[in-house]
């Protein structure tokens, strides 16, 4: 659900109790967040999001994504706001603006005033930095004066709250006229706090309600919605947090699977192409093989007219001879050559044949070992969190698949250079990596890995490389790590998942083979099924830390 004017007005008051704070640093994890690091006592994130469907203002202690290339609205917020001072959060009215002053001290040591202004205006959703003097200075999204005539949002123009409507106060609740919408009466009420409002207004008085909002400290949230107030007329149990905690969770799966499928949409819609070109060109080459494999023929047409048709005159489109068996056959010819030259035609054409047997061999090897590449690599994007969406694309980019012009974008990302592998502390002597893409799975197998350390996979498909670093594998970590190789692979929703794991001395990389494709030695196998219940809760319990 969306922020309501009467929330996020208790929401403006809970946060205006902390400024001013210094804003340290911003970042933009997506296209629509921002993240203002502030300090203020102790450290503090403010949080903005302009999403159509999760947009919100609050301070968080999640910890967000990397940090987006520059975009031209993070380098003017830098230029701008970085190091400044905000002194006040205000909102408009109950209507889903946020102002943010900020006080900022520019180059020549002059404090400048500034407002960012927050229009949490769901698909119109918009951050846009105003001066002293009320222009703008830019927008997250601009819009002309021919996309919107009444209210233009562009660098330079005179900034205008939305247009407001006709409507009272929140705060008036008691003179409503029970004939009428709630939510056309009073500002900042959505369809479902109305809902709860006309059902309390059976029991409770206008007024007593809105002193329970407008003091609220707890968010109640229930399976697809929340509150601060208790919606009781939605007769189902409600999870009570903290204002800014209960923002935490309830939005935290939803965005990071938002910010996955930002980084990997692409990527996913790249892999299939590409995947969809070499399962098309596969038959095609078996195809020609079959030809190339069948050319015997060739030879023995050009044998019969050296034989017995050598003088045989232009002009003809076949002549018919009888084999070296007494067999009629019939022989095309070119008419535009006599019988000698057509026969090195068909020698020709058959030195062809034999010569591109090695090369259709090798190409129809190249095309396989290209299929299953990508779909070990749709495998793991599927999986991806951002970050190792982010080395996907530096992969794709290293080998090529990626137009170069995003080699740019790239070199920022080149800047971290260890790759995000995922590390668990089992206990205090062991310990147990999991590289969940390629360039993970090279680190962790060729660089990580000792002799003695034991490596899992999952048998005959794609994903991930599993390393323990123990004194002792005892049947716990053994079933650990086989639940992990199998939950991050291409069989996780299987069951009997054969696993195969060794010690990685038996581990060797195949030459000018693919990033990730190995050679397994001697090893060991079994079966198990996977359980994301206790996969997820194992990695939980063992505070997984990103490398």
């Amino acid at each position: 659900m969306a922020l309501d004017g009467v929330l996020l007005k208790r929401i403006t008051n809970i946060m205006n109790d902390n400024v001013p704070v210094k804003i340290n640093k911003i970042n933009q994890p997506s296209n629509h967040e921002f993240v203002f690091q502030c300090f203020a006592g102790k450290k503090i994130n403010l949080f903005i999001s302009t999403h159509p469907l999760f947009s919100r203002i609050q301070w968080t202690h999640e910890k967000t994504s990397a940090n987006l290339d520059q975009t031209h609205m993070l380098v003017l917020m830098r230029k701008h706001l970085d190091g400044g001072i905000i002194t006040k959060i205000e909102q408009y009215g109950f209507d889903r603006v946020i102002e943010l002053h900020i006080e900022h001290r520019d180059d020549m040591g002059v404090i400048r005033p500034y407002r960012l202004i927050i229009e949490l205006l769901g698909k119109y959703a918009n951050v846009i930095i105003v001066n002293d003097e009320g222009l703008i200075i830019d927008a997250l999204k601009r819009i002309s004066p021919f996309e919107n005539s009444q209210r233009a949002i562009v660098a330079g123009g005179e900034y205008d709250y939305p247009p407001q409507f006709d409507k009272k106060d929140f705060t008036e609740l008691s003179t409503y006229d029970p004939h009428e919408s709630l939510s056309h009466q009073f500002n900042g009420i959505s369809p479902l706090l109305e809902k709860e409002i006309l059902y309390r207004l059976k029991t409770q008085d206008p007024q007593s309600i809105v002193d329970e909002i407008m003091t609220s400290n707890t968010l109640y949230i229930y399976k697809n919605d929340y509150h601060i107030l208790e919606l009781k007329h939605l007769n189902q149990e409600a999870v009570e947090k903290p204002i800014m905690e209960g923002l935490d969770e309830f939005y935290r799966d939803l965005q990071e699977r938002d910010r996955v499928k930002a980084h990997t949409g692409d990527l996913l819609k790249l892999i299939r192409r590409e995947l969809k070109r070499s399962k098309q060109k596969l038959p095609k080459l078996y195809d020609d093989l079959d030809k190339a494999l069948d050319c015997d023929h060739l030879r023995e047409k050009g044998d019969l007219l050296f034989a017995f048709a050598s003088n045989n005159p232009k002009g003809n489109d076949s002549i018919t001879l009888n084999d070296f068996e007494g067999n009629e056959v019939v022989v095309d010819l070119d008419p535009r050559y006599g019988g000698k030259d057509n026969a090195r035609l068909y020698f020709k054409k058959y030195n062809k044949a034999k010569t591109s047997l090695m090369y259709l061999e090798d190409q129809i090897q190249k095309t396989e070992a290209r299929i299953e590449y990508f779909e070990n690599l749709y495998v793991q994007t599927e999986q991806a969190t951002v970050e190792d969406a982010q080395e996907i694309t530096e992969e794709l980019l290293n080998s090529g698949i990626i137009n170069q012009r995003r080699l740019k974008q790239s070199k920022q990302q080149k800047k971290k250079k260890k790759p995000n592998y995922t590390v668990l502390q089992y206990d205090d002597e062991t310990t147990i990596y999991i590289g969940k893409n390629n360039i993970q799975n090279e680190a962790i197998t060729f660089k990580v890995a000792r002799k003695d350390d034991i490596w899992f996979h999952a048998a005959y498909t794609g994903g991930a490389h599993v390393l323990i670093k123990t004194p002792e594998l005892d049947e716990p970590k053994l079933r650990l790590c086989a639940q992990l190789a199998a939950y991050f692979s291409k069989n996780r929703l299987g069951s009997s998942v054969e696993i195969h794991y060794t010690q990685a001395r038996n581990i060797k990389k195949i030459p000018g083979a693919a990033p990730g494709l190995v050679s397994l030695g001697t090893h060991k196998g079994m079966f198990i099924d996977p359980d994301e219940t206790y996969i997820l809760h194992s990695i939980d319990t063992m505070k997984i830390k990103q490398q």
